[in-house]
């Protein structure tokens, strides 16, 4: 080291304080602040006069006090310590920290001054809340929506189906979670391959009308909305679907094709939107419903054309569907923003049928329509369902993977060191052989929490799958990582006492460096599963790190 230092100035090394992008902080031994570099001004906001009347203990958030100070008594005895606080700057603004202390002193004295190196962390800890609440409110979504949702594996087996398919269907999750969907009746089964099909290339298949079977054996008609789900590398997994009962709408067609009063008399009694477009476009008859749905009362629509109402961006598809529908004289589905009297625009789903008047001969185009805002916001987010392990609440491989992948980036850019712990659980397989997998579950959700807690805030802890699981720890050194590994299998020692039953279960970890062990994440997670291996056989309950 003295040869780094060799022909460095003092100037020199004062510049490279001064224009660190990072703040710094010199502090003596009772916290006051003797100097900052221009980075802590910037942050923090204080002036270089305003930072001598402050002592560094008041920019501290409450809960972080405490942390401070055991760092500051340690670093005054000598030891180099790195930890994460709270502060806040001169605007009264949250900051999120990472915090290293290093003991300043003169040769062989006791050390009676920090040095403060600090990272702002701030934007990394809101982004890992923001994935968090995204991951509740969409979880929330799922089973608090009216549409029924259901989730079915690429075998065609059901992989998750919420509360309102369970009313709806009249099949509990836990009756046919892992087997065939069992709404599909036999006469259909060859049309649901074609249309899972188009899925797997990647095809929406919107408002599908199709006949489904209910538990209690009766068959009803549905629309169905089909969609993919992909994984982190954009390859299908799954399909989503989201199904509404249509039995009023098609009661009310078949109504309408009898008497157009009796048409008249559903339409003004049922909550979809119905209105009547004549071969010009004008809107003939609009349903009492409008009103309510739409803010707007029933002379403003009735008489307009159609085409003032519907949004500029969808328009030249509405027209087109309406000009097949007249050439065809069928029927289509569609979607498109309709005009809100406050809301400015709102998301219809609709069907549009091509009827002739019995009286003039003349066709017309009979829409009804619903809004779907909920079911189209659960569309475009359900790919974001695979944030989260279900099991354990941890963030899971997709989520864990965008996270590390930004953290290396940083980690290149500043020239910092990283660790990965790849680790697993003892002998997991004997507690499901031995107790059953209820007991299994258990088990790995306590242990994330146990864990969890051995953890610094700033550190990144996933479940793989099974009993694997991944911790990333930014901005950390070997022997730091080394003294967190050894932390999480001392928390694991106690014995576990679930449903009865008094155990005690062991953990392996490898531990793999950025950059030194690899520069890539697939590199680091290769070289950290062979650390794993290696721990194993040295006979678990141990952590070994790749260079080792």
């Amino acid at each position: 080291m003295d040869k780094l230092f060799d022909g460095i100035t003092v100037d020199v090394i004062n510049t490279v304080l001064t224009f660190n992008p990072d703040p710094i902080f010199l502090l003596g031994d009772k916290g006051e602040i003797l100097d900052v570099n221009m980075a802590a001004t910037d942050l923090f906001g204080y002036t270089a006069s305003e930072w001598v009347d402050i002592d560094f203990h008041e920019i501290i958030a409450p809960r972080s006090i405490g942390d401070t100070v055991k760092s500051f008594a340690k670093t005054l005895n000598g030891d180099f310590c790195s930890y994460s606080v709270s502060a806040y700057d001169k605007e009264g603004n949250l900051l999120h920290l990472h915090v290293k202390n290093l003991p300043i002193c003169e040769a062989g004295q006791q050390p009676n001054k920090l040095m403060i190196f600090v990272k702002d962390v701030t934007e990394l800890v809101k982004a890992k809340d923001e994935l968090r609440k995204t991951a509740e409110k969409l979880m929330f979504f799922y089973e608090s929506s009216a549409e029924a949702m259901d989730i079915i594996d690429l075998d065609g087996n059901v992989v998750q189906v919420n509360r309102a398919f369970e009313e709806m269907y009249g099949w509990k999750a836990e009756e046919i979670v892992g087997r065939p969907m069992p709404t599909i009746p036999a006469k259909q089964r060859e049309q649901v391959k074609r249309d899972r099909a188009r899925v797997l290339n990647n095809e929406s298949i919107l408002g599908l009308e199709v006949e489904c079977l209910k538990k209690d054996g009766t068959i009803i008609p549905f629309s169905i909305t089909l969609s993919p789900l992909h994984d982190e590398h954009g390859e299908i997994i799954a399909f989503s679907g989201i199904s509404r009962d249509i039995s009023e709408r098609k009661k009310f067609e078949e109504a309408l094709i009898r008497s157009e009063e009796k048409y008249r008399l559903i339409a003004e009694n049922m909550t979809d939107l119905v209105t009547i477009i004549d071969k010009d476009g004008v809107i003939v008859y609009a349903s009492p419903s409008l009103t309510p749905v739409l803010g707007f009362p029933l002379e403003y629509f009735e008489g307009k054309s159609a085409i003032d109402i519907v949004h500029p961006e969808d328009l030249p598809a509405i027209q087109e569907q309406f000009f097949s529908l007249y050439q065809s004289k069928g029927s289509a589905e569609m979607e498109f923003r309709y005009r809100h009297k406050t809301k400015e625009w709102i998301w219809l789903e609709a069907k549009g049928t091509y009827f002739v008047d019995e009286k003039n001969g003349e066709g017309f185009i009979l829409v009804v329509s619903r809004v779907i805002e909920e079911k189209k916001m659960m569309r475009d987010k359900l790919t974001q369902m695979a944030f989260h392990d279900e099991l354990t609440g941890l963030p899971n491989r997709r989520l864990f993977q965008e996270i590390m992948g930004q953290t290396l980036k940083e980690a290149k850019r500043n020239k910092e060191n990283c660790a990965l712990l790849y680790m697993d659980l003892d002998k997991f397989k004997w507690v499901n052989d031995h107790y059953g997998h209820s007991v299994g579950d258990e088990l790995l959700k306590r242990l994330s929490k146990r864990v969890r807690r051995s953890l610094r805030e700033s550190d990144v802890f996933a479940r793989l799958g099974g009993d694997e699981f991944l911790v990333l720890l930014p901005d950390t050194e070997e022997n730091e990582a080394m003294a967190i590994g050894e932390r999480v299998l001392e928390s694991l020692q106690e014995a576990w006492q679930i449903r009865g039953n008094s155990f005690t279960t062991t953990s392996s970890i490898g531990i793999a460096m950025f950059p030194q062990d690899g520069a890539t994440m697939d590199e680091l997670m290769t070289n950290a599963d062979n650390a794993l291996y290696r721990a194993k056989e040295n006979g678990r309950n141990t952590y070994i790190t790749y260079s080792s």
